[in-house]
């Protein structure tokens, strides 16, 4: 069977889902899905056979999970909605033990490793870190991270206390890594049980107090798919790569307009290339760099600027942290989404782009999936 590209499309009035062979040139779009709905992030799960995972979001009924077949045809509430807004009636333990309001918002949902083919990983609105291991029917909070020892210096960022990325090892189950905004970067090498700040050479992130191993704020973190070890993450102040499981940090963005952004995408074979989206910060405009609408990928010798297809002018559009990732084709596929409804598109590790997708609502989040 022919292999397809599929890029899950997470907007503020529903779920979009765009389509296209290996090729990669015309793309058909279905949707919306989930109407009434916001949702922030989708993913397709590719262990077995694949399925669609959705976070959603109603101002009456709180936040939920659906999941669905690939085409988006039936979608089954992992969490009722009247009974959510905490992952399946947890809603009273999460105020009581953590002292914190019902979660708002499912940031993220991640696959478990590939041997875990039942395990889906949470993270949530104030930051929380939940898991399933019965495809989503039942979640638990994982303990040693929503009561870890630091949480007092967690701090929310311009958009809330987040835990917004979600990394588990391609090579080692045990090993999984989580980002939030504003404390920082933790790893676990045992399954959860412990974490560990991983922040060390990070730049100072302000008002974090100087003796404290966290208050970082992570926009976006990232493994590499075939370099162990490698990671990457956009910063509130700066683009970092690690090359010993996220144990230091070296700073990398020297050359770019802004050291300020949310997309961060990385190439699936090569380990010196991530693509980021530089955007202004003054004054929380948050916008493509004047206007132009640029992507950036490092490579050994500094950043290249991709800018073929990309409006040049009047471009005043932001992309948000959720709504840039890559597939894993030769050659690479780029993806991002913007505020303004865009979805844009590159079949050749980012050289050329064009719309895959216009007039949309706001775009929260883009993934892309390869299945047969």
């Amino acid at each position: 069977m022919a292999k397809r590209v599929i890029l899950s499309v997470g907007t503020k009035r529903g779920l979009f889902l765009l389509e296209s062979t290996k090729q990669r040139k015309k793309w058909k779009v279905s949707g919306p899905h989930l109407k009434g709905w916001s949702i922030p992030y989708a993913i397709i799960d590719t262990r077995g056979t694949p399925k669609l995972h959705a976070s959603a979001t109603h101002y009456s009924f709180g936040s939920t999970a659906y999941t669905a077949d690939i085409a988006g045809k039936k979608f089954t509430a992992a969490i009722k909605p009247p009974e959510y807004p905490d992952l399946n009636r947890k809603a009273a333990k999460f105020v009581k033990e953590y002292g914190l309001p019902n979660p708002k918002q499912i940031w993220i949902i991640t696959p478990g490793h590939e041997s875990q083919k039942k395990t889906l990983f949470a993270g949530t609105s104030p930051a929380g870190l939940f898991r399933t291991d019965d495809n989503g029917k039942n979640w638990e909070p994982v303990e040693a991270m929503n009561k870890h020892r630091t949480r007092k210096d967690w701090n929310p960022g311009a958009g809330g206390q987040a835990l917004h990325s979600l990394q588990v090892d391609l090579d080692d189950p045990s090993r999984m890594y989580v980002a939030i905004s504003a404390a920082g970067a933790f790893r676990t090498e045992d399954g959860g049980a412990k974490w560990k700040p991983i922040n060390t050479a990070v730049a100072d992130y302000v008002g974090a107090r100087k003796e404290s191993t966290v208050g970082t704020c992570v926009h976006k973190l990232l493994i590499h798919p075939s370099t162990p070890g490698l990671l990457y993450q956009q910063n509130h102040v700066g683009v970092y790569r690690s090359e010993d499981y996220g144990t230091t940090w070296i700073r990398i963005d020297k050359g770019l307009p802004y050291d300020f952004g949310f997309g961060l995408a990385v190439h699936p074979t090569d380990p010196t290339a991530c693509y980021v989206l530089p955007l202004e910060p003054q004054e929380y405009s948050f916008r493509a760099t004047d206007g132009a609408l640029n992507v950036y990928r490092s490579t050994a010798k500094g950043w290249k600027k991709l800018s073929r297809g990309l409006p040049q002018k009047n471009a005043h559009v932001s992309v948000l942290r959720q709504a840039m990732d890559s597939d894993l084709m030769d050659p690479c596929g780029i993806y991002f989404g913007t505020a303004g409804g865009t979805v844009f598109a590159s079949s050749d590790d980012g050289t050329t782009w064009s719309p895959a997708a216009e007039y949309l609502p706001p775009i929260y989040s883009v993934t892309a999936a390869v299945v047969e």
